[in-house]
């Protein structure tokens, strides 16, 4: 039985587990060595080799996976080992810190390249000439709107000191420029309206600040832009087919993530292959095989399992979990980090609730509160409910053919695309590919009695 001291120490272990659950990519040192765990580390080997074997500067690579997979925190991996190398100065951003995610285009992305550029090397006190860094940050005022003379003089007087706010002056400038390319539509539309009339005026002001950064710090220049995968399909669409060449003209090694949803488009994959080597794909990772995974004895993979009660492990203490619906819980994520990670965080929701409830109501007569079959079962089936907000009855025959098949009739069907993009279905990959769905909208599904 519970004392109201327990409760409260309960409480506080499930608090501080929510804390660990997060639906945010693992991007610092500190974060990776608490909760990060060893997976897919041969595709950082594959890209980093792509990268110190490209033989230019000006290599482009395409990365590509389910939303929630893991890419941002193995591309912050690869980070961390391309900055340890002491060859690389490496600029990692997210599109969705600095653009409006339904304004990005491919001028604002590049645009932003540049402030993040100019970012980094502030925040590595990189020492750019004065002349040229008084008109690079002119520049950045000018089509900003963004007033600089404060900006220039102190460059001018080499007043390294300076600060605003306890922040050095130049950086809270590029604070005031980021904030406004997020929220001020008229300055970004105003951007991308010029620039895109002489996108190359843009591309070379980009290739001079590499070039400047290089000069200084003697190395080679490596921008990752991440996110650009979790915009809606439209807008990647868009940056892709119509827009890509832009994105590939700047003269150094930049990393695109891209939605898996768009690259089943033909002519659009076909086009990204024509002017990279190769693409390169985070895959889910697979609790069955295909020939499997509909029997009714089926093993789930072993090294898998581990891998995921890995993840768990390192953000809930054991003790608040019954080990009877621990893997339940793991093989509920379809084998999608983030989709483990929800669950887990939503168990632990509704476990919080029950204590504090038993707190108000003075009930220290029952056992401690622990994620069981009661409280998974409570949260899959609010997943559900989401998951069915926006189906109609086209989606779920979609569904069910995917079920059955494992393949679409057709790829490029829109309504397929956006919700392989939503999760509803998962791609995987043995000797082939084959597409499964969600094991949350398996048991909306059953629960409907379509299957």
């Amino acid at each position: 039985m519970s004392s109201l001291e327990e409760l409260q120490q309960q409480l506080e272990q499930f608090r501080a587990a929510s804390q660990n659950l997060q639906l945010e990519p693992l991007l610092t040192r500190a974060a990776l060595q608490r909760l990060g765990v060893e997976y897919q580390t041969e595709l950082i080997d594959e890209l980093e080799q792509a990268i110190d074997d490209s033989i230019g500067l000006d290599e482009k690579l395409i990365f590509t996976g389910h939303t929630g997979c893991g890419k941002s925190t193995l591309l912050a991996e690869l980070r961390f080992r391309l900055i340890e190398t002491g060859r690389y100065f490496v600029v990692m951003f997210s599109i969705a810190d600095t653009i409006e995610r339904s304004a990005v285009d491919h001028v604002n992305i590049l645009f932003s390249m540049a402030v993040q550029m100019l970012e980094a090397a502030e925040e590595q006190q990189v020492k750019l000439q004065p002349g040229i860094q008084k008109a690079l940050y002119q520049w950045l005022g000018k089509h900003t709107k963004t007033e600089s003379q404060a900006v220039e003089a102190e460059i001018e007087a080499n007043a390294e000191a300076a600060v605003k706010g306890g922040i050095p002056l130049l950086l809270e400038f590029l604070a005031a420029i980021k904030s406004k390319l997020k929220v001020n539509s008229v300055v970004r539309d105003e951007i991308s309206v010029e620039f895109a009339r002489k996108i190359s005026d843009l591309i070379a002001q980009i290739n001079a600040i590499q070039i400047y950064i290089s000069n200084a710090t003697g190395q080679q220049v490596v921008v990752i832009i991440d996110d650009l995968d979790k915009l809606d399909l439209s807008i990647t669409e868009s940056i892709f087919s119509k827009n890509i060449q832009p994105l590939l003209d700047p003269g150094f090694r930049i990393v695109y993530t891209i939605p898996i949803a768009t690259l089943r488009e033909v002519s659009l994959r076909r086009g990204i292959e024509q002017r990279v080597k190769q693409i390169y794909s985070m895959r889910v990772a697979k609790f069955f095989s295909k020939a499997t995974v509909r029997s009714p004895d089926r093993v789930p993979d072993a090294a898998c399992v581990d891998l995921f009660a890995e993840v768990l492990d390192k953000r809930l203490p054991p003790e608040l979990i019954d080990p009877t619906v621990k893997q339940q819980m793991l093989l509920k994520s379809g084998g999608v980090l983030r989709e483990l990670i929800r669950i887990v965080d939503r168990c632990c929701d509704k476990c919080k609730t029950d204590i504090r409830g038993r707190i108000r109501r003075s009930q220290f007569d029952k056992p401690p509160v622990v994620i069981n079959q009661q409280v998974l079962d409570q949260v899959m089936t609010d997943l559900q409910i989401e998951y069915a907000e926006p189906l109609g009855r086209n989606d779920y025959k979609l569904l069910k053919f995917i079920y059955d098949e494992f393949e679409p009739e057709d790829a490029e069907n829109q309504r397929f695309l956006d919700l392989l993009h939503g999760l509803y279905m998962l791609e995987y990959r043995n000797a082939a590919q084959w597409y499964d769905l969600s094991p949350i909208v398996i048991d909306l599904m059953r629960q409907r009695g379509d299957l």
